[in-house]
C-alpha cells in the first residue's frame, strides 16, 4: 500500500480517526498515575478505556455495514456509539467535580470533554444523514410499489 493511499484512507473517515484519537489520549491518562491515581486505575481506568474501546468498536463495525443492506444495523451501532460517547462525557465530569482525582483538573477535563464531545458531534451528524437516507429510500419504496386502481 503506497503513502497516497493510506493518507486518503485516513481523510476519509476521519470519525474513525478522532474516535481512535481519544481512546490513544484516555490510554494515557489512564495510565498516568497524576490523573488517575494508582488505587482507581483498575476500576476507573478500565472502565474509561473500555468506553473508548467501545466507541471505536461500534464507529468502525457500523462503518463496515453498507446503509443498503443493513440500515437498521448500521444506525444501531451508531446510537451505541452516541450512548457510550455521553457516559463517556459525564464519567469525565464526575472526575473533574471528585476531590479523589485531582489531575482531572478543569482544564484536563475540558480536553478530555472536547474530544468526547468532537466524536460525539461527528457522530451524530454521521447518524442522521443516514437516518436520512435510511428515511428517503423508505419513501421511495413506497412511491415505486404496485399502483390500485
Amino acid at each position: 500500500m503506497n503513502d497516497t493511499h493510506t493518507k486518503q484512507e485516513q481523510k476519509e473517515f476521519l470519525l474513525g480517526n478522532r474516535a481512535a484519537d481519544l481512546w490513544l489520549y484516555t490510554c494515557d491518562a489512564c495510565a498516568n498515575e497524576k490523573i488517575i491515581p494508582k488505587k482507581y486505575r483498575y476500576t476507573t481506568g478500565t472502565s474509561l478505556v473500555n468506553s473508548a474501546e467501545n466507541i471505536c468498536s461500534f464507529i468502525e463495525e457500523a462503518n463496515l455495514i453498507d446503509l443498503r443492506d443493513d440500515p437498521a444495523g448500521r444506525l444501531l451501532l451508531q446510537r451505541q456509539a452516541l450512548r457510550e460517547c455521553r457516559k463517556m462525557e459525564r464519567k469525565i465530569l464526575r472526575m473533574k467535580e471528585s476531590k479523589q482525582y485531582p489531575g482531572v483538573s478543569a482544564e484536563k477535563a475540558a480536553i478530555w470533554g472536547k474530544a468526547t464531545m468532537t466524536v460525539r458531534y461527528m457522530a451524530a451528524a454521521w447518524y442522521e444523514k443516514d437516518k436520512s437516507r435510511v428515511d428517503a429510500a423508505r419513501m421511495d419504496a413506497g412511491r415505486s410499489g404496485p399502483r390500485r386502481t
